[in-house]
């Protein structure tokens, strides 16, 4: 077994508890639990269960913008073990530095580190930020991203293909599934994360006998109209937005173009509870989604195309045709097991960890 250390913003035993109870996805953050499988030992880093030196770890951590707690609680767990993975970036930024000064453990230890926003921070940053990033960075082994053409943005900051892995970005498919209730909600949308442009949706429903559902914070609707036929939500747990899904017919991820793919997670999960999935074709979402096969893409920020392609939608035969090419496309190949397996084949392919 490759013994591996987990850093994630997560308790792993507490977020062992909640899946038990059915409030969250998998056994372990993002699906990671899918390495078991296939050989890997797993080992997380809990909290402290004293508070003592808590004030001054979160505000080290507020300046440098660099999770701290973790990393250093983890370091002798780390030197008795074949590889360190971090999820998401915040948490492996000072294991590279570290790595990158040779310091021990983290000198001796591969580091993985499983990315998301990590592009999108480079290609907006200033040229301070840009070294910064670089610095800490330098000692990583391995970043994973979510779209390949995301390597262009690594390159300009000096990271070579050598350390770099788009990986098939999927999610835990196991839980997001149908059920036989109806599908009573003709129209949702979902989501909070920084790329969404609800105000192109909201324009598009705008005046149409479109009857759209929103599940969002909200931070996210703030200065915007919000039309008469649109029905704002609020956040709500797991589990009930499990069931939105289940309920929806149709499900529109509007986003803007951002270097990852910004949405990919609400529209993988509701393609595999079986909704016909609109989302905007940036580039980024093109890697995931082919346009009259397993959704329907729209430019971004296209007002008018956004309202055809709901009209369109609106056809039974047609949406029962995008919906079940939205369930293969996850079910075949967009979901966490294979994303975590074909990490692990290309981390001893590569040498990272013993074959």
């Amino acid at each position: 077994m490759t013994r591996t250390v987990l850093l994630t913003e997560h308790d792993t035993r507490e977020w062992g508890r909640r899946f038990a109870s059915g409030d969250v996805p998998a056994e372990l953050p993002y699906g990671v639990d899918a390495m078991r499988a296939v050989g890997f030992d797993l080992l997380g880093v809990d909290a402290h269960p004293r508070r003592v030196g808590t004030k001054i770890r979160d505000v080290l951590e507020h300046r440098s913008g660099l999770a701290v707690h973790r990393p250093l609680r983890a370091a002798p767990t780390i030197a008795k073990s074949d590889l360190v993975l971090a999820l998401l970036e915040k948490q492996g930024l000072l294991a590279g530095r570290l790595k990158g000064l040779q310091i021990p453990p983290y000198s001796r230890t591969p580091l993985v580190i499983w990315s998301c926003w990590l592009a999108d921070d480079i290609r907006s940053a200033d040229v301070r930020t840009r070294r910064a990033i670089a610095r800490q960075l330098k000692g990583v082994d391995l970043i994973t991203h979510l779209s390949p053409h995301e390597s262009e943005i690594f390159a300009e900051i000096g990271i070579g293909p050598e350390r770099l892995y788009p990986v098939t970005y999927g999610i835990s498919h196991r839980y997001y599934v149908s059920d036989d209730r109806e599908r009573d909600i003709d129209l949702l949308a979902v989501g909070q994360d920084r790329g969404r442009d609800y105000a192109t949706l909201f324009a598009a429903v705008d005046g149409t006998d479109l009857r759209l559902d929103v599940i969002t914070k909200p931070e996210n609707l703030a200065g915007l109209r919000i039309p008469a036929n649109v029905t704002v939500h609020g956040v709500v747990p797991l589990p009930t937005y499990r069931d939105y899904l289940r309920r929806a017919k149709v499900v529109a991820v509007p986003t803007r173009d951002f270097a990852y793919p910004t949405g990919s997670s609400v529209a993988l999960e509701a393609a595999s509870t079986g909704c016909a999935v609109a989302v905007t074709g940036t580039r980024a979402m093109r890697d995931y989604f082919v346009d009259g096969v397993n959704a329907v893409l729209v430019d971004e920020g296209d007002v008018e195309g956004w309202r055809s392609a709901l009209h369109a939608l609106g056809d039974l035969r047609y949406r029962d045709r995008i919906a079940e090419g939205g369930v293969a496309n996850v079910h075949g190949r967009f979901n966490a097991t294979v994303m975590w397996t074909e990490l692990a084949a290309e981390l001893r392919r590569r040498g990272i960890v013993p074959t």
